[in-house]
């Protein structure tokens, strides 16, 4: 006798030993869980017998009593089959992603759909009260890479993407307008009610045209609009000239921190910062150095891309 004649009873005692193994795991998935799970496990256990056990023995009955039993094999695997392909397919339609519906959320502090803030420490200020009093999500597009911009600011955003023309996974081109709105966008959408605050608009400049940057930062501020969301920019006449500051203010208002954070705090948790704190919000000299020096560093990190983009061209 071959081992060919071994198979079939091979395949049988298998079949038995793992719907026996199926049926037990099945039944205790069944006993601990509830539904959907409890639903799935009788469907497996179910299935299993089928197989298993009652494919088992009809393999056993098609070698020893009668070749005609090859009949059962095929009506109990089909049906284990179909009945364990039914209920798969309807947990995978039950779990398919629904389209969310976002409650419409306001923050305490009613910051504007579009404001400009004028200084980096006041950004930081009010980021951080949005992370820790709003609750909302939260998007940065900044200059820094996002490990930096995290150590420095302690602010962890839901979202970060960098303005670099270094290849990273969280890096957008500053010449790649259409990319980084298509990313704003979509976190815009996929979470109404969010904020989103941008900065390295003066390295935008470098690589567009102010009218293409604005255009960018109006669709921004137009999607926000129908999301209510808000979108912060720093700006100040530090790094843009008067002309392009007042485009910008026509479609984003100034946002006065204090006022904001006192409603966003509440009277008696904003009372509980020191007073020279809360004067550093409103001091506008050291934050004027800190900006001029920050937009000379990035005039002077962009000039050298700039030219080798200018002798490429040349070429």
């Amino acid at each position: 006798m071959g081992i060919e004649s071994f198979t079939p009873y091979f395949s049988g005692i298998m079949l038995i030993i793992i719907g026996i193994y199926g049926m037990v795991k099945s039944y205790w998935g069944w006993k601990n869980h509830e539904e959907p799970i409890k639903k799935l496990a009788l469907t497996l256990l179910i299935s299993f017998g089928l197989f298993g056990i009652v494919g088992g023995v009809a393999v056993f009955l098609t070698v020893l009593v009668n070749p005609d039993f090859w009949i059962l094999e095929a009506i109990v695997i089909t049906a284990g089959y179909l009945i364990l392909a039914n209920e798969a397919l309807d947990i995978l339609e039950k779990l398919k992603k629904p389209k969310r519906e976002h409650p419409k959320r306001k923050i305490k502090c009613s910051l504007p759909v579009a404001g400009i803030l004028k200084s980096r420490e006041e950004a930081i200020i009010l980021l951080k009260a949005i992370k820790n009093y709003s609750g909302l999500p939260l998007l940065i597009v900044g200059r820094e890479h996002p490990n930096e911009w995290r150590a420095r600011t302690r602010i962890e955003p839901d979202e970060y993407i960098w303005l670099t023309r270094v290849e990273h996974k969280k890096a957008v081109s500053p010449s790649s307008l259409h990319v980084l709105s298509g990313k704003v966008i979509e976190f815009i959408r996929e979470n109404p009610g969010s904020v989103i605050y941008i900065e390295g608009i003066e390295y935008m400049l470098f690589y567009s045209d102010f009218k293409a940057v604005a255009k960018f930062l109006f669709s921004i501020r137009d999607v926000a609009m129908m999301e209510d969301a808000h979108v912060l920019i720093l700006a100040n006449e530090d790094t843009l000239t008067p002309e392009q500051m007042a485009i910008l203010k026509k479609e984003f208002e100034d946002v006065d921190v204090e006022k904001v954070l006192e409603k966003m705090m509440g009277p008696a948790l904003f009372g509980a910062i020191p007073s020279k704190r809360r004067g550093d919000i409103n001091a506008s000299t050291e934050g004027s150095k800190e900006r001029s020096g920050a937009g000379k560093e990035e005039a002077e990190e962009a000039q050298p891309l700039r030219r080798e983009e200018a002798t490429e061209e040349g070429r």
